[in-house]
């Protein structure tokens, strides 16, 4: 009986393919999220506000945001990914293999980071209404941005304007 020939160094068998290609995305996906994170804290610390990091991954946010007077539960979402001339952005989280909306009881604010657009939506969570994904023009499109009031919407983290959260 003859051995199974191997593949060549950095090649992958086409039975291994596809699962490389998942994790491949996978990880691409995980890297541009670590770095719209990064980004975060960069310009949330430029603006002026303070920012900690809850320790481990057992929380539903990525970031505590101190404006002087206020604590902010905030989680950060990065897209980059578009479909019929809109960013598409998951704005939920895994829970034993199904996918949740963030409440308000997790999370005060979702912070969409659209990498291609180097654009910021700071979204209380109560305007998601229980969505998983959300929609985003790019910018100079002429089309209704459902979001646009929130766009580069910093100020909400210093004054939520009234917004009740809890």
């Amino acid at each position: 009986m003859r051995r199974p020939r191997l593949a060549p160094p950095g090649r992958i068998p086409a039975s291994e393919e596809r699962s490389a290609r998942r994790t491949q995305r996978g990880r691409d996906s995980l890297h541009r999220g670590f770095l719209g994170e990064v980004a975060f804290l960069h310009k949330a610390v430029t603006l002026g506000f303070m920012v900690s990091r809850p320790c481990g991954d057992i929380y539903h946010y990525d970031f505590i945001v101190d404006n002087g007077r206020d604590l902010w539960r905030v989680q950060v979402k990065t897209g980059s990914y578009m479909m019929e001339g809109l960013y598409q952005l998951c704005v939920r989280r895994r829970t034993g293999g199904v996918q949740v909306p963030y409440t308000k009881s997790e999370v005060d604010f979702v912070v969409a980071y659209i990498f291609p657009d180097d654009t910021w939506y700071v979204l209380p969570v109560r305007e998601l209404a229980q969505r998983e994904t959300v929609s985003f023009c790019p910018k100079g499109s002429s089309r209704q941005d459902h979001f646009g009031y929130f766009r580069e919407a910093w100020h909400l983290l210093r004054e939520p304007d009234g917004l009740v959260f809890g």
